[in-house]
């Protein structure tokens, strides 16, 4: 598989032309990145939000989009970025493993199972209920 550069990664991803198969876990975490590299936080969760619906939509799979889990972690990996910075996407993914490999685990470190599974965070941003962000 040809590695996508970052403006060939958002690009395809906004003409709704990203595999899915590169818009795994990391393909959300990258574009959250990527966004949060040329937009302010808000700008960039408005982006992602809007964008990752459409998306999904696109695919027939609007069930899997959730508002609250994609504007939490672009808020959290915003905090990351703040705190150790990463020239690229692989060095701050070097850096943040956990991103990769617990995300469910630091989400309900924040979020409870029961508002996290509802619909209305699932449709909308709702506040964490555990901690804040």
């Amino acid at each position: 598989m040809m590695v996508l550069s970052d403006n060939q990664f958002i690009d395809a991803f906004e003409q709704k032309l990203l595999s899915p198969d590169e818009f795994n876990h990391q393909g959300h975490l990258r574009l959250a990145w990527l966004y949060l590299q040329q937009y302010s936080l808000e700008i960039a969760i408005e982006k992602l939000n809007s964008g990752i619906g459409e998306y999904a939509s696109s695919l027939g799979a609007v069930q899997k989009f959730h508002c609250t889990l994609t504007t939490a972690i672009t808020k959290i990996i915003h905090q990351r970025v703040q705190q150790c910075g990463g020239s690229s996407f692989e060095l701050f993914i070097a850096k943040n493993q956990d991103l990769l490999t617990n995300m469910q685990t630091l989400i309900l470190s924040y979020y409870s199972e029961p508002l996290l599974n509802s619909t209305a965070a699932r449709v909308n941003f709702v506040a964490p209920d555990l901690k804040p962000l």
